[in-house]
């Protein structure tokens, strides 16, 4: 014969952190009725046995979630972070900051200020003259013909959680795709080179404005453009990168260290703090010189 069993109630809240634990809420009630008894020496011992836990629980919770990091994705990594520095995407917010300073709050109005500054940053740079380089290459160079496995290669690369272009075709299908994909791609990349023409929808980009620092104070200082390209374009842009590369990188300084692959500021940082002891374990003088491009 079976017995029915009491009912046992367990509250969960949306503020606890994700490393309490069932015990820890058992200690912690143990606690507070300690204090409602008014027995104070029994309530202090909990209140201890609290502190303790709660530290021990804490360094054990990020621990794991640190030492997870180690080995997972760019995306993972910076989501896990945030949620451990309990960082939150307020960007709605911060344009209503910058909209309050528009007549009537309009974010439309706001919009098209954003949009005005960025084309005005480069009102000033003229269009490539046409006859600058040939109609057409109708017999391309071996050496520049794009293959199929390398164009399938680059496909079956692809980080499907980037947002796509103005062509809103989705990466998971060039992804998941690609051996169907391929052909026809590296056939569109090779005539595009052969007839000097670069698709203007690949030209075109999504202009989303990034905060650089909050609270957002003006446009001009505090925001940062970040485009989204079509990534067809894109993969033919690195394609053709890597050709130009092979034969202009052996003529490179070896002290290029920006927009070269393998190489950082961090080299950078290196190689001059290298230079500057060094001079001055000669009992050299050291005179720098920063120049900021914007």
């Amino acid at each position: 014969m079976v017995k029915d069993l009491p009912y046992r109630t367990a509250k969960r809240h949306s503020t606890d952190r994700p490393w309490i634990t069932d015990s820890f809420r058992r200690l912690i009630r143990c606690r507070q009725n300690a204090l409602s008894r008014r027995d104070m020496t029994k309530y202090r011992s909990l209140r201890n046995k609290v502190n303790r836990m709660s530290r021990k629980l804490r360094k054990r919770f990020y621990a794991s979630r640190v030492k997870g990091l180690q080995n997972c994705d760019s995306r993972t990594w910076w989501r896990a972070t945030r949620q451990l520095t309990g960082q939150k995407k307020s960007t709605h917010a911060d344009m209503m900051g910058l909209a309050n300073q528009t007549p009537n709050g309009s974010l439309p109005e706001l919009v098209q200020q954003i949009n005005k500054f960025f084309k005005s940053v480069s009102s000033d740079l003229q269009p490539l003259p046409d006859d600058l380089i040939p109609a057409e290459y109708p017999n391309l160079p071996n050496e520049f013909v794009i293959s199929v496995s390398d164009v399938e290669r680059r496909l079956s690369n692809i980080n499907i959680w980037k947002a796509p272009g103005p062509d809103q075709l989705p990466n998971w299908v060039l992804r998941d795709m690609a051996e169907l994909l391929a052909g026809p791609v590296c056939a569109i990349f090779n005539a595009s080179l052969r007839e000097g023409h670069f698709p203007s929808l690949w030209k075109k980009a999504n202009v989303i404005p990034v905060p650089k620092t909050r609270p957002l104070v003006s446009i001009e200082n505090d925001l940062r453009p970040i485009s989204l390209i079509s990534t067809l374009g894109k993969q033919l842009e690195a394609l053709v990168g890597r050709q130009i590369l092979e034969r202009v990188g052996p003529q490179l300084d070896k002290r290029q260290f920006g927009a070269l692959k393998g190489r950082s500021t961090v080299h950078a940082l290196t190689d001059m703090l290298h230079v500057w002891h060094k001079a001055l374990d000669q009992r050299q003088s050291v005179r720098i010189l920063f120049i900021d491009y914007s």
